[in-house]
């Protein structure tokens, strides 16, 4: 196997699994916030953390198509990068107000 296609496979599943996380983690944040008795004295809007899983989803796939070949590394990772400081700008903006 050349070294290019182990750097996209190993680089498109490290990108994969930090947008799994990411999805994990606000779908928790879900769960806890509909189905436990835990109390929050602060709470992000569903539409946030429904957005936030969106954008983690989405980075999800640029992840498979880096791991295809199908996207460039250098495009896919500015792409995440762009994406998680959206969802952090959202996360602050309601953090903030």
């Amino acid at each position: 196997m050349q070294l290019q296609r182990k750097v996209q496979l190993i680089l498109g599943f490290v990108q994969m699994l930090l947008s799994e996380v990411w999805v994990f983690r606000m779908g928790w944040l879900y769960y806890q916030y509909h189905y436990t008795d835990v109390l929050f004295a602060f709470r992000y809007p569903d539409w946030v953390l429904f957005l936030n899983i969106g954008l983690g989803l989405l980075n999800t796939y640029l992840g498979y198509r880096v791991l295809t070949g199908r996207l460039a590394i250098l495009r896919s990772y500015v792409l995440m990068l762009c994406l998680i400081v959206l969802g952090s700008l959202l996360n602050l903006s309601y953090t903030y107000l």
